[in-house]
């Protein structure tokens, strides 16, 4: 397996690799990296549906991105995804899976045409004290301090990082800017999180810092991701003959640990699961109802009569966030493995960033083309980070518009910035900070 980027191979097909046909796959987990790897083990390893299985503990597909219709209180899910349009392992994926609305489209054609008729803004960014407007202007509010915090934190080696948290690297001043709030209600960061974590999500967002103060960075599907992204999966997957089996819980899979090679041998499961016991969500809706500013005295009447509130659980999603070191997930291959591989947010893949769609797609692409020698490469991570365009463009908004000779910076900053400038005039460099506004 290896990264590439472009459209050369991009639009390739790869070929049938060799013995696919005498194979079988069996993927743990109904959510999308398991989704995603059925499909493109149909679409690029060409391996017949019906040699693929996916085991499901719960009763129907999509994993996080699940909903199902209750009668007695509605429509439930998980919450809903944000999306941008470099998720290009998502957006390869979703370009073979047809529309179940729109004929002779697919997925990607319909969220296209949709972004591109009603693209994402938000007119109020965010609300404090009870429903008033935080009326941020769309301005970052960095002080000059904090910016170099800022940067400082971003190129700051990987390893510099493990195990500490956002605290130890940011201070008070940063926390009262705008750009918190924007991050913070975005991405659900919180100070005790990881400090790589959020490196690597700057690093990865940075073509879209202009669009945080908005949302205009994002893009949506038509409805909430279970029935715009996982059905047409899931009837894609089913009209390829892919097996699904639900209620099924894996408890175990058994290794041969042969020289040079692991080779997993053997599922250990059960069958028929543990329901989750029905609780009230009437707090949580009265909680909400304060934080929009509804009178005090209406809100726990509202709660009960006018909504119904279902808590939805996910287990480990503060993981995600928490303070790590290398060696603290695996491999989507761990070394020697032959046959098995690890998907989804729980698995360690370069440069990307977990909780998102693209990186359960990303895992299940690379484990795919891993075990299978797939003649194509996986789409690497958009590569904003190493583009000067971006990170000027970045600059220009983090600093509201400010000049870089407007900071107030220590002296030894200031007198490398100008003699840095100086020697820059004329040059290209020089014509890219013109354009974004940087002197």
């Amino acid at each position: 397996m290896y990264y590439t980027n472009g459209n050369y191979e991009a639009f390739a097909r790869p070929r049938k690799p060799q013995g696919v046909g005498e194979k079988q796959a069996w993927l743990v987990g109904g959510g999308l990296a398991s989704l995603a790897a059925a499909a493109f083990l149909v679409r690029d390893a060409q391996m017949d549906g019906s040699r693929i299985h996916i085991l499901e503990d719960s009763g129907l597909p999509g994993g996080a991105c699940d909903g199902l219709l209750r009668p007695d209180v509605g429509f439930v899910i998980r919450g809903g995804r944000e999306m941008e349009n470099h998720y290009e392992c998502l957006w390869d994926l979703f370009r073979s899976v047809p529309s179940l609305e729109v004929e002779d489209a697919s997925v990607l054609d319909e969220f296209y045409w949709l972004n591109h008729d009603d693209p994402n803004y938000s007119k109020n960014r965010a609300t404090l004290e009870q429903g008033a407007s935080a009326d941020t202007k769309n301005r970052f509010e960095l002080s000059d301090e904090a910016a170099l915090e800022w940067m400082r934190l971003f190129f700051t080696p990987d390893e510099a990082l493990y195990d500490k948290t956002i605290d130890d690297v940011l201070s008070e001043e940063f926390y009262q800017s705008n750009f918190w709030l924007y991050w913070q209600t975005m991405f659900a960061f919180e100070k005790w999180h990881s400090a790589l974590e959020m490196k690597l999500y700057l690093q990865r967002f940075l073509h879209h810092i202009g669009g945080l103060p908005d949302l205009s960075a994002l893009k949506f599907t038509r409805y909430n991701q279970y029935e715009s992204l996982i059905l047409p999966l899931v009837k894609f997957l089913e009209d390829s003959g892919v097996q699904f089996e639900y209620g099924v819980k894996v408890t175990n899979v058994l290794f041969h640990f042969l020289p040079g090679k692991k080779v997993a041998h053997q599922i250990v499961l059960e069958r028929g699961g543990k329901p989750m016991k029905d609780c009230t969500g009437a707090e949580i809706c009265m909680e909400w109802l304060y934080h929009l500013g509804v009178p005090e005295s209406e809100i726990e009447t509202l709660a009960a009569q006018a909504a119904s509130t279902v808590p939805c659980m996910m287990p480990y999603v503060t993981a995600f966030f928490m303070p790590r070191a290398a060696g603290d997930r695996p491999d989507v291959v761990p070394g020697g493995c032959v046959n098995f591989a690890f998907l989804g947010q729980f698995a360690e893949t370069p440069r990307d960033t977990i909780f998102t769609t693209e990186y359960s797609v990303r895992t299940a692409m690379e484990a795919v083309y891993t075990l299978l020698g797939i003649e194509r490469g996986v789409p690497e991570v958009y590569a904003s980070v190493y583009d000067v365009r971006c990170l000027l463009n970045a600059a220009h908004y983090l600093l509201d518009g400010r000049r870089l000779t407007e900071m107030k910076l220590p002296l030894p900053y200031k007198m490398a910035l100008h003699a840095g400038l100086e020697k820059l005039r004329g040059t290209t460099l020089d014509e890219l900070l013109v354009r974004y506004e940087l002197v």
